[in-house]
């Protein structure tokens, strides 16, 4: 999300750099009169407002990543698992039998 804002945030910015750049270049064509100098304020406040979200944003998310790092749980259960396991042991056991059963037709003893 805050990737998002952050990117919206800056293309907006230049999307409006670039309108303000024709604007000042062609000040006496009728160009310039299609890009009022109150709409690029405004939407330069828009865009300012969304890199502030943006960058925001991603120092909350750095924070609960760093707060909830211990906590890593079973991707199909929930469950809590120890650090570096992505499934708890009945989920596991599954999985290992279900690879085992496609890579070897389940006619492997046991």
């Amino acid at each position: 999300m805050s990737s998002t804002l952050l990117r919206l945030g800056l293309w907006t910015l230049v999307l409006i750099l670039a309108l303000f750049v024709v604007r000042e270049s062609y000040s006496e064509a009728p160009i310039a009169e299609m890009i009022p100098q109150r709409m690029l304020e405004q939407a330069m406040m828009v865009s300012a407002s969304l890199v502030v979200a943006g960058v925001a944003l991603k120092v909350f998310e750095k924070g609960t990543k760093v707060v909830s790092k211990g906590k890593t749980r079973c991707t199909v259960c929930g469950k809590p698992v120890p650090a570096g396991a992505i499934y708890c042991r009945e989920h596991l056991r599954n999985m290992l039998e279900r690879e085992d059963h496609r890579t070897h037709g389940g006619t492997r003893p046991r």
